[in-house]
């Protein structure tokens, strides 16, 4: 009878090895081979290898094991991650990025208005005090991170336009990304409601208001859309809702490969002018 060791095949019958294996000869492979119920009672596997000169003793034995167990895990852990995690992780250091560059900036402004009279802010102000004795060092902190969060979020405009190029479009890609985010992942979005994706990112108006303590929230980050921040405010809450309803379609069309779908912007856009067409204006 013969076995799949993680270190190659044997014998039971004769103790011979029928073929080596180890690190060096694919043995993460054969490793998780060996994963596979072995007889009762189990054979003894060190000393099977042992008597086999496959090794020169326990310790060249034990290195190799590691080895092989090592890499299983590192196999089977790369192949888990998906493109949709490394997003998902991106547009959090994203978020992350621009709470630690608007704390930075705020600094360096607060800092020289003790040295200077001129008035700049965020970028400006930094390339002007890059040179700076006392304020160049924390300047050139702010203007690499801004660099690496803009060379960041290129990034995730071309990860978002491949995982979800619906969405990306109707959405565009940056809060396409960031509406992914929100939701834990494009299969999660995929299956919520329009009326929850309206109002994501406004949870706690939400909650304030089912408390009886505030009115109903119109819409959440999708506010960042052209068609909501630039309607009217009487109009807001129909095209967030308009908006809403053709993202949750993008979200499921992306989720389910379905390719893309060129009517749905123009849908929207008519959408939209049927609400600034029918909904008066208040006396």
């Amino acid at each position: 009878m013969q076995i799949h060791a993680w270190f190659g095949r044997v014998d039971l019958e004769t103790g011979a090895l029928l073929t080596g294996g180890g690190p060096a000869e694919d043995g993460a492979v054969s490793l998780e081979s060996a994963s596979r119920a072995f007889p009762v009672p189990q054979p003894d596997l060190r000393a099977l290898a042992l008597k086999g000169g496959l090794f020169a003793g326990d310790a060249e034995y034990n290195a190799c094991l590691r080895e092989a167990a090592l890499s299983l895990v590192q196999g089977r852990l790369s192949a888990s991650v998906t493109a949709e995690q490394d997003l998902l992780f991106a547009v959090q250091a994203l978020d992350g990025m621009a709470e630690a560059l608007n704390l930075l900036e705020e600094r360096l402004y607060e800092w020289s208005r003790l040295h200077r009279q001129k008035i700049a802010h965020g970028r400006e102000l930094a390339e002007e005090l890059a040179d700076d004795e006392k304020m160049g060092t924390l300047a050139s902190a702010a203007l690499s991170l801004r660099s690496y969060r803009k060379s960041l979020e290129a990034e995730v405009v071309v990860a978002v336009q491949a995982l979800a190029p619906n969405l990306s479009i109707l959405a565009g890609p940056v809060l396409a990304a960031r509406i992914i985010s929100r939701a834990g992942g494009l299969h999660n979005l995929a299956r919520m409601p329009a009326s929850r994706i309206q109002v994501m990112g406004a949870e706690k108006s939400l909650f304030k208001h089912l408390s009886g303590h505030a009115p109903s929230p119109k819409h959440g980050i999708i506010y960042r859309h052209p068609a909501v921040s630039g309607s009217a405010r009487r109009l807001r809450g129909k095209a967030a809702r308009a908006l809403a309803a053709k993202l949750a379609i993008a979200a499921r069309l992306d989720a389910g490969s379905a390719g893309l779908s060129p009517d749905l912007a123009a849908s929207l856009q008519a959408r939209l002018r049927e609400i600034r067409q029918k909904t008066p204006r208040r006396a």
